[in-house]
């Protein structure tokens, strides 16, 4: 297995707190996904540092069909500002917002859990165990220009509790690892984004950033920021990659997209994902995760999409998409 970028590697030190800039926006950041296809559910256990303040954000939430605002998920909290658990050591960790994360092996596997307090609507117990190593982010592409941050797929396994319910989990899921500043920034000249991952296998998967083409926030043409292949045993560093997005007219939520993508060694990559779920997370600015069922090269997959934007351009998106649909007298047959 050839691991990208041999220079720049995550290491067993990366699993704890690095020492922090001194800007009190400097953030530390653990994102873990999963899913269960079988049922269009998808969810996170997100936690953001940021130890110059004391206090960390975040939370866990679980997805599913047939809604796409917080208030309407089977499960939603995400809290800010709570202070850190003391003693804190990233290694071996419970956030006061109920997210548990906890190293068996650097790098490569790790025990979850959610619970807030005592309640019982949501409580998650989970492993995760790498498929690849952790991959680097292309420094100097969006949108972590400035701070250091690395992917990972990884098999998901264990059980969610959901109000009331257990349900098996047994995925690929993606986590994150990030450190550096993260300014909140709002407005129209916020970047926007689209991050998507998804596998077909334990030994096919592909994580994808790209950013709109040309000077046109709303373009739904979008090329490479930065990406991975992961396929029989070969990790490799996209070199080129387009993206098409087709978006559902009431939400403004991509409901369709088409990838094309090359590797470093010219391996072709050749993505559909129709939407199953889609949930608008809405901090600094908003992130529409898409739960997608997915062909890749043929062969079917699963994954998630973020698509991210600052509110003032989505809601102008979501008002053009609306103005295109029917009025209702369109829907009124004469009699």
């Amino acid at each position: 297995m050839d691991l990208i970028d041999s220079g720049v590697q995550f290491t067993a030190s990366d699993d704890e707190m690095h020492t922090p800039g001194p800007t009190p926006d400097w953030t530390e950041t653990t994102w873990w996904s999963f899913n269960v296809p079988e049922r269009g559910l998808a969810g996170w256990l997100y936690i953001q540092v940021r130890p110059n303040l004391g206090l960390s954000s975040g939370g866990g939430f679980v997805y599913g069909p047939g809604a796409w605002g917080a208030w309407e998920q089977p499960y939603y909290a995400y809290f800010n500002y709570l202070p850190l658990p003391e003693p804190f050591d990233l290694r071996d960790v419970t956030f006061r917002n109920g997210v548990s994360v906890k190293v068996v092996e650097p790098g490569m596997r790790y025990k979850l859990g959610y619970q807030f307090r005592d309640q019982q609507e949501f409580i998650a117990d989970l492993e995760f165990v790498g498929l690849t190593p952790p991959v680097p982010h292309l420094r100097g592409a969006p949108p972590f220009t400035g701070s250091s941050h690395y992917d990972q797929h990884g098999r998901v396994t264990g059980t969610l509790q959901l109000n009331g319910e257990s349900i098996a989990v047994d995925c690929i899921g993606v986590r994150d690892r990030s450190w550096g500043r993260r300014p909140e920034r709002v407005g129209r000249d916020v970047s926007r984004l689209s991050y998507v991952f998804g596998s077909t296998s334990t030994d096919e998967a592909f994580l994808v950033f790209c950013t709109p083409t040309g000077n046109d926030p709303f373009a739904d043409v979008e090329q490479l920021s930065s990406g991975y292949l992961w396929r029989d045993g070969e990790l490799r560093r996209l070199s080129s990659a387009t993206r098409h997005n087709i978006r559902d007219r009431a939400t403004g939520g991509v409901e369709r997209l088409e990838l094309e993508a090359t590797d470093s060694d010219g391996r072709d990559l050749h993505v559909v994902g129709t939407a199953v779920s889609r949930f608008a997370l809405s901090p600094a600015n908003l992130c529409v995760n898409t739960f997608l069922q997915f062909s890749v090269n043929g062969r079917l997959g699963w994954g998630e999409d973020q698509d991210v934007w600052p509110h003032a351009l989505f809601a102008e998106l979501c008002r053009r998409q609306r103005s295109e649909l029917p009025s209702p007298e369109a829907y009124t047959s004469s009699s």
